[in-house]
């Protein structure tokens, strides 16, 4: 029997559209930021959003991504030596940028998870397409232990045309319709508004104070 999915406390807050906003914003701020704590602390208070959202997160799925990303951008030595293992030379500026480009990438899913919804509506055709690409996008994070290395190609082709049982279109469009008919449009409360204010204000104040040990 499957676990039932933890509710998204986030949205009983916040409107599908007002939440995506903000998330869009936050990212820019996020990406510009080039102090490896302070990006640190970023990723831990976008895991707890995402958290709140109804997210589970696999801390070892990610801890190897960061690492891997880290130990393949160690294979360029910048900066000064740290320590040397044989043919490898740990550098402090090749273990800085890539654990900052480790967890840019873990930062960025876990704005995903908490800013983009099901029932969340873009204007035009194109706001359409990319509203299914996040959710589809979002349903693979879920099911991502059916995933398989062997065969990847086939194992999320086949979550993907779970999302289609008999007589839905191939767009997707009536399976996204019925998710948000299911679901009445929510308005962002006042506790909301002053939420995604201090995640977009405090991102942005981050990333133009200028740290110590940044250049």
């Amino acid at each position: 029997m499957a676990r039932r999915r933890p509710p998204n406390r986030l949205a009983r807050h916040t409107a599908p559209l007002h939440i995506f906003a903000a998330g869009s914003l936050t990212i820019v701020a996020f990406l510009l930021q080039s102090n490896l704590v302070v990006r640190a602390v970023q990723v831990l208070v976008f895991a707890a959003l995402a958290t709140f959202a109804g997210k589970r997160i696999r801390w070892g799925y990610f801890l190897i991504m960061v690492s891997s990303i880290t130990f393949f951008n160690l294979l360029t030595p910048v900066g000064r030596v740290l320590y040397e293992l044989g043919p490898l030379r740990i550098t402090a500026g090749a273990l800085e940028q890539g654990l900052l480009k480790g967890l840019a990438i873990v930062g960025l899913v876990f704005i995903s998870l908490f800013s983009v919804r099901p029932d969340l509506r873009l204007p035009g055709t194109f706001g359409g397409v990319l509203a299914r690409l996040f959710y589809y996008f979002e349903r693979v994070l879920d099911t991502r232990k059916r995933v398989s290395a062997a065969r990847l190609v086939e194992s999320v082709d086949e979550i993907l045309l779970e999302l289609y049982p008999p007589g839905i279109a191939a767009d997707g469009s009536q399976d996204m319709d019925e998710k948000q008919s299911a679901r009445p449009s929510q308005r962002t409360s006042r506790a909301g508004a002053v939420l995604m204010a201090a995640l977009v204000v405090g991102n942005w104040a981050a990333a133009m104070v200028s740290w110590p040990g940044t250049s």
